[in-house]
């Protein structure tokens, strides 16, 4: 594959999970569990969209990996690195919707889920060589 075109693979890749990553998880968080917070939703609310963002994750991982081919992992680290600013960036400002270590678990979920995906379409039969 040319130079070219793996750059412009791991671009559109990085762009369409990151796209992904954010619509998937205000699916999951706003509006199918309505605002979900650790204090104002119930445990069963927050257990299963907590569940709904790790899936989120996986799904963003997984279409991630199918755009590029098998090797290349810049997408995911990028993605990756978005998260980690993304929770840095909370911390800073004070802007939690709960505790640090429920905020922490989230985020380290949506690591996770990526992660997962992304092992998940290296192993999946159909993927591009």
């Amino acid at each position: 594959m040319k130079t070219r075109t793996r750059l412009f693979l791991t671009v559109l890749a990085t762009v369409i999970g990151g796209l992904c990553l954010v619509l998937y998880t205000t699916l999951s968080q706003d509006i199918l569990f309505e605002g979900m917070s650790f204090c104002s939703s119930s445990t069963m609310d927050l257990t299963l969209g907590t569940l709904a963002m790790f899936t989120s994750a996986v799904l963003t991982g997984f279409i991630s990996s199918l755009i590029v081919v098998r090797d290349n992992l810049w997408p995911h680290f990028i993605i990756s690195l978005f998260i980690v600013g993304k929770l840095s960036m909370v911390a800073l400002c004070g802007q939690w919707g709960g505790p640090l270590w429920f905020e922490s678990g989230v985020h380290l979920s949506l690591l996770g889920g990526l992660w997962l995906g992304c092992y998940g379409a290296i192993k999946f039969p159909l993927a591009p060589v």
